[in-house]
């Protein structure tokens, strides 16, 4: 083709980038949005900034599930656990109580360019999702991670676990060495991992803290001062100290591939849906205990979820926003054996979650968590 040609059809195809996606011929990251009880739902396309302060349209919601007594065999997995060792320390003092809500979450996937023989271009691909919860504020999520932090009191009674005051806990001398999380300004905890930022709180008159190499904690792989001094109580009062943290997430994500036309293959889709669930693996039961004078003989383990708790239902909307995409102009481009590098593809959403609806599926959700923490450590002295 002549040089002249190739410039006129790349000028020509550029001009047209936005019909031919309009057209959808390039596809597109998809926003799956609703749940299994209300897919049919129609969803309201605006942008993040809207839907911010936008009030929930009149479609109906969906009541919270009701709270799960979850078998041990299927949903806990206990790690360094040496039962008669612990089952001989006979008190318990719940030393701290986390629940992590996550407040935004970024699933991406993205292919490498590569160029076939003869020259045939395969054009990368970066895709991208980002959501963020509105509609819960912080005196809301303290008001349900109070509310959980009794409830796991009185299930630990329930199942004849003998407990020592939290006051008692605080009241030795070496819980002022255990350090808090870092707060700055008078904010909450916060944390990103893998995607995900959370806020993290304790129960009121609490202290947040965490052990040695929890993936959302401050301590580190080597820090193992806050476990040993809470250990320190456990000694000296013969008890095992808990703390436990549950993670609440808000939505699921989920990255697919499969094959575009002109020349963008293998092409990169990222999918988002709400729903309510108990996160695995990040939610753990910490227990730590000492029988000997050393300080650093320290012994315990952790329970940690294994599979994830889905809570399904509309507890708000979810809406997402205009697709951002220069995928038109890159397949133009590679028309005419030009590269108009990777194909870039982003979109935003909110869950504008109800305030109440949202209470309801965390709360019945952090209960259900706590009668599987709380039935493991009866089954340790039973």
């Amino acid at each position: 083709m002549k040089p002249i040609l190739r410039l006129l059809l790349v000028c020509g195809l550029t001009t047209l980038t936005s019909s031919a996606q309009a057209f959808d011929l390039w596809g597109s990251v998809k926003g799956l949005v609703g749940v299994d009880k209300s897919a049919e739902k129609p969803q309201e396309q605006v942008t993040p900034t809207q839907a911010e302060g936008a009030p929930l349209s009149p479609t109906a919601l969906d009541t919270a599930p009701a709270v799960v007594d979850l078998d041990p065999a299927t949903f806990a997995e206990k790690r360094m656990w040496p039962r008669d060792d612990l089952a001989a320390i006979n008190k318990v003092v719940v030393g701290g109580f986390r629940v992590a809500f996550v407040v935004k979450a970024v699933a991406s996937d993205s292919i490498r360019a590569s160029y076939m023989p003869g020259g045939l271009h395969k054009s990368g691909v970066n895709s991208k999702i980002e959501l963020t919860l509105a509609g819960v504020d912080l005196p809301r999520m303290q008001a349900i991670v109070d509310r959980a932090y009794q409830d796991f009191l009185a299930q630990l009674g329930r199942k004849g676990v003998s407990l020592i005051p939290y006051q008692d806990f605080a009241a030795h001398p070496s819980f002022t060495e255990i350090s808090a999380a870092k707060q700055e300004d008078g904010k909450p905890y916060t944390v990103s991992h893998e995607g995900r930022t959370y806020i993290v709180l304790a129960p009121t008159g609490v202290k947040l803290w965490f052990d040695q190499a929890e993936p959302l904690g401050d301590q580190g792989a080597f820090g193992w001062n806050n476990g040993r001094r809470a250990a320190d109580f456990g000694y000296d009062n013969k008890a095992l100290i808990l703390n436990p943290l549950m993670v609440v997430d808000f939505a699921e994500t989920a990255s697919g591939r499969n094959k575009g036309l002109f020349g963008v293959r293998n092409e990169s889709d990222v999918e988002a849906r709400a729903g309510m669930s108990l996160s695995k693996n990040l939610s753990v039961l910490q227990v730590r205990g000492r029988v000997a004078p050393i300080a650093s003989a320290i012994m315990g383990g952790t329970v940690a979820l294994k599979e994830q708790v889905l809570f399904a239902g509309r507890f708000g909307q979810l809406r997402m926003g205009e697709v951002d995409s220069n995928r038109g102009l890159v397949v133009g481009l590679a028309l005419v054996g030009l590269s108009g590098g990777p194909v870039r593809t982003n979109q935003k959403g909110v869950m504008l979650a109800d305030a109440g609806r949202y209470e309801e599926y965390a709360g019945n959700l952090l209960f259900s968590g706590n009668r599987l923490f709380a039935r493991v450590m009866g089954d340790l002295y039973n």
